[in-house]
This record gives C-alpha cells, sequence and structure tokens, in this order.
C-alpha cells in the first residue's frame, strides 16, 4: 500500500511540476518574441533614419529586407601630367 501511494505521489508531483513548467517557459517564450518583435522594428526605423539622412546605403534583397552596406570610396592621385582615379568595391569572400 505505501509502495502504491509513493507511485501515486510521483505521478502527481511529476505533473504538476511539468504544468508549471511548461506554463513558465511558454510565457518566457512569448515575451522573447515580443522582445525580438520590437527590437527588430526599431532596428529597421534607425537603418531607414540612416539611410534617408544620406549617411549609409543598403543592400536589399528582393523583399526589401537589409542584407547588407554598401560601402563606396573613391580616391584620385596627380602624378604631373598624368591622373589616376578608382573606384572600389568591399564584396564578401565569393560573392559579389
Amino acid at each position: 500500500m505505501e509502495m502504491l501511494l509513493a507511485i501515486i505521489g510521483l505521478i502527481v508531483g511529476s505533473l504538476v511540476t511539468w504544468c508549471a513548467a511548461k506554463h513558465y517557459y511558454e510565457k518566457a517564450s512569448n515575451d522573447l518574441a515580443k522582445e525580438a518583435n520590437e527590437l527588430k522594428h526599431l532596428n529597421t526605423l534607425m537603418l531607414r533614419g540612416l539611410e534617408e539622412s544620406g549617411m549609409a546605403e543598403f543592400s536589399r534583397d528582393d523583399e526589401g529586407n537589409v542584407k547588407g552596406m554598401i560601402i563606396q570610396s573613391s580616391g584620385s592621385l596627380h602624378a604631373g601630367p598624368a591622373t589616376v582615379k578608382g573606384v572600389g568595391k568591399v564584396t564578401q569572400k565569393g560573392k559579389e
């Protein structure tokens, strides 16, 4: 009889613990998803502000999501009657 009560106690305790943990982790997961969405929205606003002010230029995918930053630079060298000019492009290795 004592063994049966111990097994029932173990099952009930496990069930209560599982329910409490499930509730806690679901709430934490929902809070994390909400915070991530807010941060994504704020990042989008900051990137748009930088781009519209002319401080930065971003490359985008087909859906308009920012995928990288475009860095443009140019320079010139004047040596006597000759002029040398160049434009560089920074790309990720293996991609253009």
